[in-house]
Order: structure tokens, then sequence, then C-alpha cells
């Protein structure tokens, strides 16, 4: 019976260290909403640094006129975005009110629900496909996951932004 209790021990400590390491290496997800009325777009802070890339799912809707008509983040393709009344589109050509992203000064690129992936150098920026912003209602939620950090000390694993706050060791007496 010892054994048997012992062994019981043994797998639950085991199952609850790794439990632990898991958890610990899981990267942290980070979702942004990119409303109808931020222009040019959302501000992510994530920066990517040359050779980075990060990989985005969206969801939500964004309304054009309002709540009378709705599109999700793949957007309307069917509508003509390569003409405007209003000063034009982020992407001409890619669907009208779909989600659209860009790393620092890069072109803009159609996102939808993705996953897609993005890369570059500079910070991440999303807004939706559109050209007269002020009617909008509704929001899209960008998704991604990435590690603390920029990669320093760790080639396994993809990071993507700002190392989180060291811990500091107590001032000495």
């Amino acid at each position: 019976m010892r054994t048997r209790k012992a062994w019981t021990t043994v797998v639950a400590v085991v199952a609850l260290m790794l439990a632990a390491q898991a958890t610990g290496a899981r990267p942290a997800a980070t979702t942004h909403v990119v409303g109808s009325l931020t222009v040019p777009g959302v501000s992510t802070g994530l920066v990517l640094q040359d050779g980075q890339q990060v990989t985005v799912t969206a969801t939500g809707a964004m309304c054009p006129w309002g709540t009378a008509y709705c599109v999700g983040p793949e957007g309307n393709a069917s509508w003509d975005t390569t003409d405007s009344w209003y000063g034009g589109y982020l992407l001409p050509g890619a669907p009208a009110w779909g989600l659209v992203g860009r790393v620092g000064n890069g072109p803009w690129v159609h996102v939808g629900s993705g996953p897609t992936t993005l890369s570059g150098t500079g910070e991440v920026v999303f807004a939706a496909n559109d050209d007269l912003f002020p009617d909008n209602t509704s929001n899209f939620v960008v998704s991604y996951e990435c590690r603390p950090g920029w990669g320093h000390g760790d080639a396994n694993h993809a990071h993507c932004g700002p190392p989180r706050a060291e811990k500091k060791d107590p001032p000495r007496r």
C-alpha cells in the first residue's frame, strides 16, 4: 500500500511540474480592437525586427453604413475599391471594409479572418479597408500570439515584443 501511495505522489508531482512548464512556455495571446473610427489604423505597440513575423487572426464585423449592413474581416470582394468619392481606400483592389494591416512603412495587406502572417520591420498596425470612416459602426478583434522579448538567448521560439519586466534582486544591506 505504501508503494502505491509513493508512486501516486511521484506521478502527481511530475504531472504538476510538467503542467507548470507547459504553462510557462505558452506564448501570450494579445488582442486589439480595430474600431470603425481608427484612422489610419490601430497601433498595436508590437514592433517587428528584421526577419521577425507574426501570425494574426480576426473576428467581428464592420458596419460601413451604421447597422444596416455589416461584413466580417474578409470584407466584401464584390464592392469596387479602386474608385472612390471620398479619397480612396487604404488598399485599392482588396475587399471593401475588410481587415487590412501593415508593418512599419510597408504596404497595406489584406488580413481578413486569417490566419495571416505579417513580416517586415516596424510597428504592426491594423485598419478597416474603407474610404469613409465616420459612418462606420462595430469593430474587428485582432489576435496574435507571441513570446515576450526580442529573442535574445532563446533561438527556439518566436519572440515578437518587448521583454517582460525583469525581477531585480533586493538591495543588499
